[in-house]
């Protein structure tokens, strides 16, 4: 009987002591929007279902997503990967600093970010015609649309225009300035008149002083674009 005990007792410390090592985790949403909206966390994380995929790429997913009867919102999930965590979470942050603070004509507009401990979320406005490399590539799946319109000089002169509107107010009138760092044609947006938009700055750099333009000796993202001050 006394064996019997201590047996049964040694079980309850197990356990326990197992139930005080797996904490609870909190998967309570957290929501930061940067202007009013007319939905919640709740309507977003709904909407994200399979069908609603418009890209995916190696930072994890996008979504078109319903707010209502006529308008959308893009939603980048940052997918959850464990070796990848704190890399993943600077990008994230990185976005959310920036793009809270800037708000430009040509640059993308961040709607509010939603997190809990398992996922991390950023939603954009939604921009009807994708990113300028399905355009130039024909990549474009809009039923149609790639071939009914044609992306003629004016269109590409005034997506040009704008791209270069974008970086001069983050290089020049941003404080402190904003050097993006992977500019490539994947990362400009285009609305439903074709107006370029600078999107993903999970890579940008704020720096403290104009001179300190000189000090990146790395390159960070992709080489067709290399900010003002690297190079001869």
């Amino acid at each position: 009987m006394v064996t019997f005990l201590l047996a049964l007792l040694a079980s309850f410390k197990i356990i326990k002591h197992y139930r005080k090592r797996e904490q609870p985790v909190d998967n309570s949403w957290k929501f930061i929007s940067f202007q009013r909206l007319s939905f919640t966390e709740s309507n977003i994380v709904s909407s994200m279902t399979e069908q609603n995929i418009i890209g995916s790429g190696g930072f994890g997913t996008v979504y078109r997503v319903p707010v209502d009867d006529l308008s959308y919102v893009a939603v980048k999930k940052i997918m959850s990967n464990r070796k990848l965590r704190q890399k993943l979470e600077a990008s994230f942050h990185a976005e959310v600093k920036i793009l809270s603070s800037i708000r430009h004509r040509n640059i993308v507009k961040l709607l509010c970010c939603i997190s809990n401990d398992d996922s991390m979320m950023l939603v954009y406005e939604y921009l009807e015609h994708s990113s300028l490399d399905k355009w130039l590539h024909n990549k474009n799946s809009s039923s149609g649309s790639a071939q009914d319109v044609i992306l003629d000089w004016l269109k590409r002169l005034r997506i040009a225009i704008g791209i270069a509107q974008g970086l001069c107010y983050m290089h020049h009138n941003c404080s402190p300035p904003i050097v993006h760092r992977d500019i490539k044609t994947s990362n400009i947006l285009l609305d439903s008149e074709f107006n370029a938009k600078v999107a993903d700055f999970g890579l940008a750099k704020l720096l403290m002083k104009p001179g300190q333009f000189n000090t990146m000796s790395t390159v960070a993202g992709s080489f067709g674009y290399m900010a003002p001050g690297h190079g001869s």
